[in-house]
């Protein structure tokens, strides 16, 4: 199933009021007369996926404008992955992109009405649709890009995950040995310093319970004195005096017993009396136990507050908890481990890092080769299909030059162009001109297809400088890339808008005193009508509708 741009709404954008549009797979047309608001459609896209808004863009007497479309990416797992990465809800088969700008020039975007930054949203727009336009970049002027390509063709992907994993221990034992390298006053700074922090922890004797144990141990110290005469008068009462708590109790149960002899049914009230008895001698042990393990302990007072001031003290030096303090000890200790043993641990780590080094050229030149191969291959074929759209002279190469090591090989690929013989390359995303860079883009697209996995390819007027022979046969280059993705394309050229599987009409209608941009999708009739009016102008002859027919059979 295609991967494609299902729907797109733009409301108060530019001249448009509101336009909703459908768009189906294949191939899709804009035409309509100079000014009429064609690239008004395409720009508003590109807004949508995260290009700079300006609130000058917003149609005048409005307060905003927004663009929202709907996005099939049952297909796109890259697309699937960043969205799961932003945790944003998806079936995995289509989403809802919406962008708003306001007269303050604020602009909101959502994806599935989850709002996004302007960059996410641009990271994923440029997965989801290219634009293949003068003065516009797209993805295949990226370098990283043009890699990926040159990688998917050459079957890297595998590799390049074992020499990206090598490559991150790389940058680890360098930066291991860049802590190490130090000068041998710096190390004996250190030394002293780890050896003097280690000492201070070490002599602190810290358990990770010690703060519990101070936060219950400390408030009986403190009050000793207090919960000393509190017990002993709680005791006093209950037993030692002489009208005590179990004095009374116990009367109270002789005087119920003899109750009991005088025919009065005692046997609750003296289960519920001696209860009260059993529970109160209980209270006593255990409130006397508390009188006898209750001391005065100035010393040991002392040394608690001491301790808890200690804590205090290391906490905010080395960690928020006793446990991040030792763990920082640990930590330390290691470090200090690494300076003492200075000369063996640099030697070992150098000869870790020389083996490593050895392991990643070795990827790196099977890497390099495999793209190589594939460029000098892939320049060819885009080079033969420049030539059938009649560039001739032209020359297109794939340069592939070594430099640094990186997690993605040491290549620096370059897609280069020059369109006339004896003239010096440029890199792709230097070449100038309009009808060029369509036809360029379109010869890559074309090439590439297979590999090339933007969903949506959208070209704006292609056709520029181009005529007769050669729009034919862009025409047909489009039809056939159609087949594999959906391009939508502002055309002047009947060869090449003959080839469109749908056709939308743009066109400027005055309502109150206002120009607007309108759109139509036109149907079979309309579509050949349309057609004809390119060939012949406003009047349509028969000539110009029965040529058109002729091309749309083709």
């Amino acid at each position: 199933m295609f991967n494609l741009l299902t729907s797109l709404s733009i409301k108060n954008y530019a001249l448009i009021e509101d336009i909703s549009l459908d768009f189906t797979k294949g191939m899709t047309v804009i035409t309509g007369e100079t000014g009429a608001g064609k690239s008004i459609i395409i720009q508003a896209i590109d807004l949508l996926l995260g290009a700079r808004a300006a609130s000058s863009s917003i149609r005048t007497g409005a307060s905003s404008c927004s663009v929202s479309a709907v996005f099939d990416i049952s297909n796109n797992k890259h697309v699937q992955d960043m969205l799961e990465d932003l945790a944003i809800e998806c079936d995995n088969k289509e989403i809802i992109v919406r962008r708003q700008i306001d007269t303050a020039g604020k602009s909101k975007a959502f994806i599935n009405d989850t709002a996004v930054n302007i960059s996410s949203l641009y990271e994923i727009g440029r997965r989801l649709v290219d634009f293949y336009a003068q003065h516009k970049t797209n993805m295949l002027f990226d370098e990283s890009y043009q890699r990926q390509i040159i990688d998917d063709v050459a079957g890297n992907k595998q590799i390049l995950e074992t020499l990206n994993e090598k490559y991150s221990n790389f940058l680890q034992l360098e930066e291991k040995k860049n802590a190490l390298m130090l000068s041998l006053s710096e190390r004996e700074r250190l030394a002293d310093l780890y050896n003097f922090q280690i000492l201070e922890i070490t002599k602190a004797d810290l358990k990770t319970n010690d703060e519990i144990m101070l936060e219950s141990e400390l408030p009986k110290l403190k009050n000793a004195e207090k919960i000393q005469n509190l017990t002993g008068e709680i005791i006093d009462s209950l037993y030692k005096s002489d009208n005590s708590v179990i004095d009374k109790i116990s009367k109270t149960i002789k005087k119920t017993e003899l109750l009991g002899q005088l025919g009065i049914d005692t046997s609750v009230l003296l289960k519920t009396i001696n209860d009260i008895y059993v529970q109160t001698d209980d209270f006593y042990r255990d409130i006397n136990s508390v009188h006898q393990n209750t001391f005065i302990n100035p010393e040991m007072l002392n040394a608690m507050l001491e301790k808890q001031q200690l804590i205090k003290k290391l906490k905010s030096k080395y960690g928020g908890s006793i446990e991040e303090i030792l763990k920082y000890k640990e930590d330390i200790e290691e470090k200090l481990k690494g300076i003492t043993d200075y000369d063996s641990n640099i030697e070992t780590i150098e000869k870790q890092i020389a083996d490593l080094k050895k392991e990643l050229e070795t990827l790196c030149s099977k890497i390099s080769e495999k793209r190589k191969t594939v460029s000098k291959k892939l320049a060819k074929n885009i080079a033969g299909e420049l030539e059938e759209l009649n560039m001739k002279g032209i020359i297109f190469e794939i340069t592939v030059k070594k430099q640094e090591i990186t997690r993605e090989g040491f290549d620096k690929i370059e897609f280069m162009f020059c369109a006339n013989s004896g003239e010096n390359l440029y890199a792709l995303s230097e070449v100038a001109s309009g009808g060029e860079l369509s036809r360029v883009m379109l010869a890559i697209a074309a090439t590439l297809s297979g590999h090339y996995n933007i969903p949506t390819v959208i070209f704006d007027e292609i056709d520029t400088g181009t005529s007769g022979q050669t729009s034919q046969k862009i025409g047909r280059k489009l039809k056939n890339i159609s087949e594999h993705k959906q391009i939508i394309l502002i055309s002047h050229q009947a060869q090449i808008a003959s080839n469109a599987d749908s056709h939308i009409h743009i066109y400027k209608e005055m309502i109150n005193g206002r120009n607007i941009t309108k759109a139509r999708i036109l149907n079979k009739q309309e579509h050949i009508e349309e057609i004809a009016k390119i060939i012949s102008g406003e009047k349509i002859t028969e000539h110009a509708l029965k040529h058109a027919k002729e091309m749309t059979m083709q």
